[in-house]
């Protein structure tokens, strides 16, 4: 017998075969089953109270089974709990992603020791670099010893080589002994003593820290005479290309001149560096050390050291629209222990998610004030929110005028302070 009960969101149906009717929730008749279906044992006892019933051998057996089940669960229960308290130093960790182990070649004894030779030379003074982190202005000179300084420029440019090198370990050695040169240390650690007590009046994370350093660099004026002279293919002249200690004096320096600088200086506050070589369009940025998986999985995140830009934001073209479209080289630097934190990189890729989207909002915005019956006020408010979309546009990048100097009214916004605005005025996002 079948009984159907309708419901708006499903339909109950439910079955009852001869040998195990049951009442009915409607009152439906039903028939007892005689003596013979329930083994010979009758319904009722003659004080009126239902009769014992006797288990049958299959339901003994299954109850046996079950016991045995729950003795073996409690006995294997009990082995894991005493070996567990035996080997307290074992613990069980998630599998994650781990960063691969490049087999990096040792830098030869000849490169670890400095090759610059003092040469003293007319008196100078070290540039100053202002720029502002964190909407705070700062200013830096380095000190730099005059001997060191025309040591570097005099010095010969060659590459440490022998039979066994390959190419791209001579290109490290190479940028290792101009970036890492020992006679430098005191021209560096005068600019990182500066730095950190930025970072200390500022309470700068790891973050943070490493994002100062890369924007002092990138604060210093582009070379753009002697990346032409480069792109042209020219004999470099003396003392080319410049270590950290001569752009820190000359206050210029090119792309491979400011990632250079850049790196000196993470390395010496414990950052790991390297760096990236597009040989197709002669161009050098600088890589820091990152927890996660970085650029082409190398670990380090690219940084574009020739403007103001994020650390992990990698540029489509560079210069004179020179489009980046090689697989670069990556010259391992220093490892260091400290790395910029994938939280940070997530940070910067909703910012640029959001200039990227900017210019789309603002013509949707447009087409609405443009076609849409509006009062004073309502057209106003509108139009607000059409101008702050080109905030995001043009401060969420550098932007610079013909001689590469950033235009005063489009400063751009480091990291916290981005996304700060963006946490009140991001109407177009998610």
């Amino acid at each position: 017998m079948t009984d159907d009960v309708n419901n708006d969101e499903y339909q109950l149906t439910w079955s009852m075969t001869p040998d195990d009717q049951r009442p009915t929730q409607y009152g439906e008749s039903y028939s007892i089953p005689s003596p013979a279906q329930t083994d010979g044992v009758p319904d009722t006892m003659p004080d009126g109270s239902s009769p014992p019933r006797r288990r049958k051998a299959w339901q003994w057996l299954a109850i046996a089974a079950l016991l045995a089940a729950l003795l073996g669960c409690a006995g294997c229960a009990l082995v894991a709990y005493l070996t567990a308290r035996s080997r307290p130093d074992v613990v069980v960790e998630e599998s994650v992603e781990q960063e691969p182990k490049y087999e990096v070649e040792p830098i030869p004894e000849a490169l670890l020791n400095s090759r610059i030779v003092k040469v003293e030379g007319p008196e100078f003074t070290p540039a100053t670099v202002t720029f502002s982190f964190n909407g705070i202005e700062h200013s830096i000179t380095a000190q730099v010893e005059n001997g060191v300084y025309y040591g570097a420029i005099n010095i010969e440019r060659m590459m440490y080589t022998d039979h066994t090198t390959t190419d791209e370990l001579i290109i490290r050695e190479y940028y290792w002994w101009l970036t890492m040169d020992a006679a430098m240390e005191e021209a560096v650690e005068s600019v990182a003593a500066q730095l950190r007590a930025i970072r200390d009046e500022q309470g700068l994370d790891v973050a943070s820290y490493a994002e100062l350093f890369v924007k002092y660099v990138q604060s210093f004026p582009y070379d753009q005479a002697r990346a032409d002279a480069v792109l042209a293919d020219e004999e470099p002249g003396e003392g080319d290309p410049r270590m950290p200690v001569q752009t820190l004096v000359d206050g210029t320096g090119d792309c491979d001149e400011l990632s250079m600088l850049a790196a000196a200086i993470l390395i010496h506050e414990d950052y790991g560096a390297a760096y990236f070589l597009f040989e197709e369009e002669l161009h050098l940025a600088l890589g820091i050390k990152s927890e996660g998986p970085g650029f082409y999985r190398s670990y380090f995140e690219y940084v574009e050291m020739t403007n103001p830009a994020y650390i992990s934001e990698v540029p489509s073209e560079i210069g004179d629209d020179i489009a980046l479209s090689s697989t670069p080289m990556i010259l391992h630097i220093e490892n260091g222990h400290l790395r910029y934190p994938q939280s940070a990189v997530d940070e910067v890729a909703y910012i640029i998610r959001a200039r990227d989207t900017a210019l789309e909002a603002a013509e949707n915005k447009r087409y609405f004030i443009e076609n849409t019956p509006l009062t004073q006020e309502e057209f106003d408010y509108h139009v607000a929110l059409y101008d702050v979309c080109f905030v995001a546009l043009n401060s969420f990048h550098s932007v610079v005028d013909e001689a590469g100097e950033p235009i005063a009214d489009s400063p751009f916004m480091d990291r916290a302070i981005a996304l700060q605005w963006l946490a009140s005025n991001y109407w177009w996002g998610p």
